[in-house]
């Protein structure tokens, strides 16, 4: 992902909807993690038709949207590498 597009997908603005953007992911994501979850597991709820998340989740962005929240401190990494929310 080039660093314009990076750019581009971490806040919502004028081209990019709330649910296409790592910010909104992370909310999401946040709400998702009350228990630890992998990432595998995350991807899978946000994949379902009944998840509620109105877009398409790949992976990369999951991972930024996870990292996000690392760096700001609202979810920490436990046992058999999955994360909660603080």
């Amino acid at each position: 992902m080039s660093t314009t597009n990076l750019r581009l997908a971490v806040a919502p603005h004028d081209h990019v909807r709330f649910c296409d953007s790592v910010v909104g992911l992370a909310g999401r994501v946040r709400s998702l993690v009350r228990v630890p979850k992998t990432l595998d597991e995350l991807q899978n709820l946000l994949a379902r038709n009944d998840s509620g998340w109105p877009g398409q989740v790949d992976f990369e962005k999951l991972i930024l949207a996870v990292t996000l929240l690392y760096a700001i401190g609202a979810v920490v990494s436990v046992e058999n590498d999955r994360v909660v929310a603080i």
